[in-house]
């Protein structure tokens, strides 16, 4: 098993012989969104037909720019003018919908239908939906449906979609025709995005207008979910996890739900929270079931805060805290669906509420009174024995083992590895006196948010595009290693991108070769520009390569990739700065390693 060669844990221990990992970077050559913007406004203000119709879009969407019609219009009409079909179609709209300006259908009409002459597939499916169901004009079900046709044949996506609709209802005198359905269906969302994907997926699930098949939904599922849909993510794992009509692979079903839980979704959180309390095709694990299911009760989902306020009364998974439990039962109790779990969270909360004094009780109905969603409440001072378990703290601590961190916040939070701090009873970093706060960490994609003990002027730069980073990039690696023996002042070592995903696929990594030593858990990997595209987290382990395989294997690290980096600070609102803009560059290793020195530091594990 290629799990049984992974070292997890780069850090260096004291007094014993350790492994690490490594990462990559991604210098793009693209011109970042502010250049683009840029570049657009000038072409528009040139006199460039298209560049204005872009630039009237980006207005009225509010896509880079404060949203406003106003301009939108202004620049709508500019290109219009000049006969773009794009802008008649979109100004044409503006005026039908009467949403944000005064509705005006004779002049919508006109420029719908002049656009549409001139085969501008928008301005077609328009016209259709005009003739279908406005009460401006009388309905004509023919023209409407000729208009739709046209509209879809050159590709446009929503007409598409909308004669799949009408082949299935037979509305607007189309004869039902299933076959005609599907194939509009399909069209639509081989053209479309993840959604289109996504929902036609749902209707072979279902058998929805078509005949039920598992196997075709998946097909169109995994579609959608290459395109980063959270919800194609999540039915994949479920239709694993409950072997619909397919064998039963709670293998698959855990990497499915991972991959959703980590972009955020909270049926994946709840799911995973649920695998890991079970111990059902993974191993039990109490802590755990409690960060995801946490995860989850942030976002307002009752059974999750039901679940957390449990888990906080019996202490599973959680240190025992009777007004967390209470704050959270009272906001599950507070939920207003009809749901059984609503009266059990009630009955739950006032049990509780009866072993609290007054002053706790108080404490606990603020806690829930002042929560909005995606917070997790803090626990609070002045705790009573009954309510709060206390951990012993040794009278001597010795120093255990290093790695690396770096500051992403003016407001001192900083970024390592969750196998750097895990145990830790104190975590010290170089340049601060005090000892350093876990704020939370993610055992799961190995990640620790730590809060220093003051405010820096010096933050890393995340790169802003983490999604376009290319296999064989360049990249920078600046860490502590083997601090006892390496330079106190840091270490540099280059390498490339050698693989987008880690190992055994793991889409939250990427494989790197730079090489790495104990200690460098945690560091940075940078691009040319020194922007932050991923984190070192691993390495495989040699002995163990060499004891499978009869062979050691070269440069074979890993790290937590830019997008999994980001997710967790946005998740934990944690304000960090993007790279990019306008005076980007690329820069020399010194001037990275410069720039690299000033927000990183070496982190200290005591117990």
């Amino acid at each position: 098993m290629i799990f049984l060669l992974a070292s997890f844990g780069c850090d260096e221990r004291t007094g014993t012989k350790d492994r690490q990992t490594a990462s990559t970077v991604t210098p793009t050559k693209e011109l970042s969104a502010e250049e683009k913007l840029i570049k657009l406004q000038k072409e528009a203000e040139e006199g460039n037909s298209t560049a204005q119709s872009n630039l009237a879009m980006k207005y009225e969407s509010g896509d880079g720019v404060p949203k406003d019609i106003a301009k939108a219009i202004e620049w709508y009409q500019k290109s219009s003018i000049q006969g773009n079909t794009s802008a008649q179609s979109n100004l044409g709209y503006i005026y039908y919908k009467g949403s944000d300006i005064s509705k005006n259908f004779p002049v919508a009409f006109d420029l719908i239908q002049k656009a549409a002459a001139q085969n501008e597939p928008s301005a077609q499916f328009r016209l259709g939906i005009i003739y279908a169901y406005s009460t401006d004009i009388p309905k004509d079900n023919l023209k409407a449906l000729e208009w739709i046709e046209k509209s879809a044949s050159r590709g446009y996506v929503p007409a598409e979609r909308k004669l799949g609709d009408l082949y299935f209802s037979g509305d607007l005198g189309v004869s039902k025709d299933i076959n005609k359905a599907i194939y509009w269906h399909e069209k639509a969302a081989n053209d479309g995005n993840a959604t289109d994907k996504g929902t036609l997926a749902h209707f072979f699930k279902i058998g929805l207008g078509v005949p039920k098949n598992v196997l075709k939904a998946i097909e169109w599922y995994q579609k959608s979910a290459d395109e980063g849909n959270i919800y194609a993510i999540n039915a994949i794992g479920r239709i694993y996890k409950d072997g619909e009509g397919l064998p039963k692979d709670l293998g698959k079903a855990f990497d499915w739900f991972q991959k959703g839980a980590n972009l955020g979704d909270a049926d994946s959180q709840y799911s995973l929270g649920l695998m890991y309390e079970s111990g059902n095709g993974i191993p039990k694990d109490a802590s755990k079931a409690f960060y995801w299911y946490q995860k989850c009760a942030a976002q307002g989902e009752l059974m999750a805060q039901y679940e957390i306020g449990w888990r906080y009364f019996q202490g599973d998974g959680v240190p025992k805290d009777l007004i967390l439990a209470y704050a959270w039962l009272n906001l599950a109790a507070a939920q207003t669906q009809d749901h059984p779990f609503v009266l059990v969270a009630k009955k739950d909360r006032d049990n509780i509420e009866k072993r609290l004094s007054s002053v706790e009780r108080i404490e606990g109905q603020k806690l829930a009174s002042n929560w909005k969603k995606g917070d997790n409440f803090q626990e609070s001072n002045g705790r009573s024995p009954e309510t709060q378990i206390t951990k012993t703290k040794p009278t001597e601590l010795t120093k255990q083992s290093t790695g690396t961190a770096f500051a992403v916040s003016n407001d001192g939070y900083a970024l390592t590895n969750h196998h750097v701090i895990n145990g830790c009873t104190e975590i010290k970093a170089t340049g601060h006196e005090e000892v350093v706060k876990v704020i939370t960490s993610d055992s799961v994609n190995d990640l620790a948010l730590l809060q220093l003990s003051n405010t820096t002027d010096d933050v890393a730069k995340l790169n802003p595009e983490p999604s376009k980073l290319r296999q064989g990039e360049d990249v920078i690696v600046f860490g502590y290693p083997l601090n006892f023996v390496l330079s106190s002042g840091g270490n540099l070592t280059l390498g490339t991108v050698s693989a987008l995903t880690g190992l055994g696929n793991n889409t939250n990594q990427i494989q790197i070769t730079a090489p790495i030593q104990p200690g460098s858990s945690g560091s940075p990997v940078l691009d040319k520009r020194g922007n932050v595209i991923a984190m070192v987290s691993m390495k495989l382990d040699d002995g163990k390569m060499a004891e499978a395989t009869g062979q050691i294997g070269q440069n074979v690290n890993f790290a937590i990739n830019g997008q999994t980096v980001r997710a967790f600070l946005d998740n934990n609102k944690v304000s960090y700065k993007n790279g990019g803009g306008f005076f980007s560059h690329d820069k020399d290793n010194a001037d990275i390693a410069d720039e690299a020195r000033k927000w990183t530091m070496l982190v200290e594990c005591w117990k």
